[in-house]
């Protein structure tokens, strides 16, 4: 509202009468004439507001039972006439005693913008015409006519105005009558199922956690016997690993895990927020680094031919973000690769696919160099490790001494940029061996709370990254040679 008329306002307590409204309806058309209706003659104004009167000024406070006070009370300040006795102040009835309170006063409630409802009138049917037409002949020229009224129907009632019809609510008498069973609209859609981990069988472990039933329970047998320290609720505490699990895994909202818990919004956010601190602890023993003769051990094939001292296989993977408040984290966090606010972190894995290292979460401005040289990686690596890489990670001058870098040629070392044979078969074998983290970044973000638009008042980002990656180390391998290998024993052994 705009102007000083939008000011004089009705001081009761639950009266909405104001010089704004009032101007409203003056500036309506009379449905009846057509004329504004402060120029129509059959419109008589709702209400008029009144001043409040110097001489009984404290009597006027005291009857409308408000915190208003005389040393409050401000020339705009008004009281409509609905509150007068006598639609007025009057020698009889000086003060406002009508509708003071909390009761709302509803008879002269204006809906700016609504007409006045049409009114309905009935059309003629064709029996009544008969009966008019036949009361209307002199008795003595009637005929023996008998006007037949039909029998156990009902005539549904017609009316002019389309807008205004209804039909009655009355059920029918046939069997096939959806009327008899009406239902609110709200309560049609079937509730969402209650969770319960011990009717759970492992293909819907597999779906709402990412784990098979067995991992799940050793799991969490585990983190009980790791600490004592669990967060102590009504619910139970498989119940409680379980629905953090299904926000991360699937993504849910925390209204959405309050109504499948049975518990309240509030609760599922602190059980969320005290179960990521807890797990972020303990997914350190799950995501570690492999020294090398173990690595030797597991290495798979595909490594073994070309690449048998590769130690670990690096890349970055951007997390989309609600766009920050704060200017400079706005800055910070934009990507103009995804022209959209993101968090980044460095993301290593071993030949066999293991999660080995996890950083911690950068903005998305950050390149890829600047979070491999704050990030702490190069503290993990030894003399004789080999690190293998995208061709945008040039960091061969960061790298501790006797470590080697595998990366794509470029193609500017090279005479119109293009490269020998030898440069693009070793390219592709590069690239045979190190899409293998990117199917391992894939399988991080299936867990649907890091593929979504993380909200800014989210905490622990970092501890839920770390989270997610541990869960992955618990999956089932991400390279299989199992099957080519038992193969390979059953040819010797014949």
């Amino acid at each position: 509202m705009s102007g000083k008329g939008a000011r004089k306002i009705c001081q009761v307590n639950g009266c909405s009468n104001s010089q704004f409204k009032l101007q409203q309806w003056k500036n309506e058309l009379c449905p009846n004439q057509g004329f504004f209706r402060k120029d129509c003659s059959c419109c008589i104004q709702p209400y008029q507001l009144h001043r409040f009167p110097q001489a009984h000024r404290q009597e006027w406070v005291k009857n409308l039972n408000t915190k208003l006070t005389i040393n409050d009370l401000k020339d705009y300040h008004r009281v409509c006439s609905v509150h007068f006795v006598d639609g007025k102040p009057s020698k009889g009835h000086p003060y406002p005693t009508l509708h003071i309170g909390y009761s709302l006063h509803s008879n002269w409630k204006l809906s700016p913008g609504r007409r006045a409802p049409r009114q309905r009138t009935r059309v003629q049917t064709k029996m009544d015409t008969n009966v008019d037409v036949y009361n209307k002949v002199p008795p003595d020229e009637r005929m023996d006519v008998e006007i037949v009224q039909p029998m156990d129907v009902d005539v549904e009632p017609k009316y002019k105005d389309v807008s205004t019809q209804y039909y009655s609510a009355q059920p029918l008498n046939h069997d096939h009558c959806y009327a008899q069973k009406s239902q609110d609209k709200c309560t049609q859609t079937p509730s969402a199922p209650s969770i319960d981990t011990h009717d759970m069988n492992d293909k819907q472990f597999k779906f709402f956690t990412g784990l098979s039933s067995t991992t799940f329970w050793a799991l969490l047998s585990s983190i009980m016997c790791w600490t004592t320290e669990l967060p102590s609720h009504s619910l139970p505490v498989a119940e409680q690993f379980l629905m953090v699990l299904m926000r991360l895994r699937l993504g849910l909202l925390l209204p959405d895990l309050g109504y499948r818990f049975k518990i309240s919004t509030s609760t599922a956010s602190k059980i969320f927020s005290k179960w990521t601190i807890l797990l972020g602890q303990y997914s350190k023993n799950l995501v570690h680094w492999i020294p090398r003769d173990g690595l030797n051990r597991i290495r798979p094939k595909c490594f073994a031919e070309n690449y048998s001292k590769v130690t670990c296989i690096i890349d970055c993977t951007k997390i989309f973000v609600q766009r920050p408040k704060d200017l400079m984290q706005r800055a910070q966090t934009y990507s103009n690769y995804k022209s959209h606010n993101t968090y980044k972190a460095l993301y290593c894995i071993a030949p066999n696919g293991f999660v080995t290292f996890v950083s911690k979460l950068f903005g998305g401005r950050a390149s890829d160099v600047f979070i491999t040289k704050h990030s702490g990686f190069l503290n993990k690596l030894t003399y004789g490790d080999e690190v293998m890489a995208d061709r945008g990670f040039t960091i061969e001058d960061l790298l501790p001494p006797g470590v080697s870098l595998t990366i794509p040629e470029f193609t500017r070392h090279h005479k119109d940029g293009i490269l020998p044979e030898e440069s693009v078969t070793q390219g592709r074998r590069i690239a045979n061996v190190r899409i293998h983290v990117e199917r391992a970044i894939r399988r991080l973000k299936c867990f649907k709370f890091l593929s979504h638009i993380i909200p800014g008042n989210v905490k622990n980002i970092d501890d839920i990254l770390l989270i997610c990656a541990a869960l992955c180390n618990l999956q089932p391998h991400l390279i299989n040679e199992q099957n080519a290998v038992d193969d390979d024993e059953i040819e010797v052994n014949d």
